[in-house]
Order: structure tokens, then sequence, then C-alpha cells
């Protein structure tokens, strides 16, 4: 019977793991040591080696983790058990994270300069999975670092699209690309002109 204890896996079996859980997902089934330790090296982590691989692939299966077998090729290969899945899951989603943040750290946005359409002319804009039609937008950055996207229609009604500096940057490139009015401002606008005001997350 297998020993399937909650002992954390190791700083190796999660890399591992999460290469399984990421391949099962895009195809069930098992997967050659030898694939499993050249995904690992291309991932430019500390090195890895065969035998210590190979070792480390036993110690999940005592556990339960994993199934070994041969390939036809008599290659050694392993597969996720309901187990393994299981613990994989959430690793590669912690990963997958990582991964996305870190490239969201590296990405580069350039905001347009300021535009200046004609005051009275609506025009019609994508955003946040719907179209809004009004005269201006503001990308926004509050005292407190958040950031949104300010809208205002031709009666002075400001609707406020709330998101990281990315999206909002993203957002405001629409409006810009669109032929509105945009602006950067630091805070939210109180105009006394201002007839309306309503927030969405």
């Amino acid at each position: 019977m297998k020993n399937t204890g909650t002992r954390r896996p190791s700083p190796l079996q999660r890399r591992v793991l999460i290469v399984l859980a990421a391949l099962d997902a895009k195809r069930p089934g098992p997967v050659a040591t030898r694939d499993i330790e050249r995904l690992l090296e291309q991932g430019g982590d500390a090195p890895v080696y065969g035998p210590n691989l190979r070792a480390s692939c036993r110690r999940m299966e005592d556990t339960g983790l994993l199934r070994t077998l041969r390939a036809p090729n008599l290659q050694l290969a392993v597969e996720l058990t309901a187990a393994g899945r299981e613990m994989a899951a959430p690793l590669l989603a912690d990963e997958q994270e990582r991964v996305l943040a870190e490239q969201r750290k590296a990405q580069i946005c350039v905001l347009p300069l300021s535009r200046q359409a004609p005051a009275a002319e609506r025009r019609p804009v994508w955003l946040h999975n719907r179209w809004y039609t009004v005269n201006r937008a503001d990308y926004v950055i509050r005292l407190d670092g958040t950031t949104c996207l300010q809208l205002r229609d031709e009666g002075g009604q400001v609707t406020r699209l709330n998101g990281d500096p990315l999206q909002v940057a993203e957002w405001l490139q629409a409006c810009h690309d669109a032929g509105l009015d945009i602006r950067i401002q630091i805070n939210e606008s109180d105009a006394p002109a201002e007839t309306g005001n309503k927030e969405e997350s």
C-alpha cells in the first residue's frame, strides 16, 4: 500500500509536479523522465541531474503521487495519480500566477499624449466588455497609488472603471485610438459642473 502522507514536496518534487500538471492539462499520459529533465533545464532554474530526478520520482511514487512505468523504448516514464493531480493543481496555478506577475512587471506601456477632441463630440469606445459613448477619458492616479479610468459624457456624468495601472493604460489607449479627448491627472475630479457620478469596479 502506498504511503499517501501529506509531507510537503521538496523543491525538485514541486518542479516535477508543476511540469507534469502542465503537460497533463494538454495531453494526459506518461512522460519520460528524460523529457522532464530537459523541460526543467529549459526553465532556467538550478540544474537537474538524471539520478536525482529519478530518485525524487521514486519517492513520490512511494507516497502515491506518481506512477512509474517503462515506455515501449524502455525509457522510464511517470504520470500523475489522482492524489498527484490534486497536489499539483494548486502548485501549477501558483506558478502560472508568478510567471504572469513577472511578465506584467517587465511590460512597458507608453501612454499617449493628451488629445483634445471637440468638446461636444461623443464617441463610442469598447471598454471592460461593454460599449461606452463619452466625450472624454482621464487616466486617474489617486494619492494612495490606485488607478482608474474616468469617463465623462456630455451631460457631465462620470463613470469610473477601476483597474491596475496596466489595465487602465490599455483602456486609455483604446480611448485615444477612438479619437476621444484624453487626459492624465492626479486624483478624481469633483468639479461643481459635474451632474452625476457613479462607480464601477
